[in-house]
């Protein structure tokens, strides 16, 4: 039970890594506020919402890089669902497959997804491709950091573009993890939706449902049978998480085989 004499934080932000669990904490999240009270910007655009406008919201929730949190008002309470690197990629071209052919028409990423085995596609170079495979974990957490070609990643400005390796990135994702005020792993969800509940105020929630899954029929997106990984393809998800699966590990380890980290906590 919160404490009635302890400021609750007005602001709640939820740092959405793809394929995490996400969909359904954001659902849940979004329950508790109006629509006006929630940021309608779910990407990497929070510089371009006005700044009066982002005093009016309450709860900001989306794939965010970690330096778009610092745009948002306080006091805050900043979440984010981590999930093991490799199951998350799968996770994600089996999400991206299940997109109709005309959504994907427009969308080269996704229409490689759709007509590609699993180990051609992670050897794709087709850049949309590249910068939501390749470490991506790492980038998002770290901020200001783009893709620009297999294994190449740099500062996001191109005028003022600095090349990036894992000396720049695994550090600086790790350092933004100490930042958020808990961070939990995908699979133990409905702890964080508990945590979050109580930091806020609100009542002790219900098990969150399955959400998103790809097994799950949709109107936009097909339901997608279970198939195993071939082996061929570990090699490649090996390569396109090693720096990710480093802040995985580091997390795994700070959270020390608690199901919710709070890096925070006295």
């Amino acid at each position: 039970m919160i404490n009635p004499n302890v400021q609750l934080p007005a602001i709640l932000v939820f740092v959405h890594v793809p394929r995490s669990g996400g969909t359904a904490l954001h659902n849940a999240f979004s329950a508790h506020f109006s629509p006006w009270q929630i940021c309608p910007e779910r990407m990497n655009r929070l510089h371009r919402v006005p700044r009066h406008a982002m005093a009016d919201y309450r709860l900001f929730s989306g794939h965010y890089r970690f330096e778009q949190v610092a745009l948002t008002p306080e006091p805050r309470l900043a979440v984010t669902v981590l999930r093991e690197p490799r199951e998350r990629l799968v996770s994600l071209y089996r999400h991206w497959r299940r997109h109709s052919a005309a959504f994907a028409e427009g969308n080269p990423g996704l229409r490689l997804a759709r007509t590609l085995p699993l180990v051609e596609f992670l050897r794709s170079e087709e850049l949309e491709v590249v910068e939501a495979f390749d470490n991506s974990l790492v980038r998002q957490l770290a901020g200001n950091s783009h893709a620009r070609g297999p294994g190449y990643f740099s500062t996001i400005v191109p005028e003022s573009m600095v090349a990036q390796d894992y000396m720049d990135l695994v550090p600086a994702a790790c350092r933004n993890l100490l930042q958020f005020d808990a961070v939990g792993f995908q699979g133990k969800l409905d702890l964080m939706h508990a945590h979050v509940s109580e930091r806020m105020g609100w009542p002790p929630p219900a098990p969150l449902p399955l959400t998103n899954a790809s097994s799950q029929a949709d109107p936009e997106l097909a339901a997608l049978p279970e198939e195993d990984v071939p082996p061929e393809a570990l090699p490649e998800l090996n390569r396109l998480t090693r720096l990710d699966r480093m802040v995985w590990d580091f997390a795994l380890k700070r959270a020390g085989g608690q199901p919710l980290w709070l890096p925070n906590a006295a």
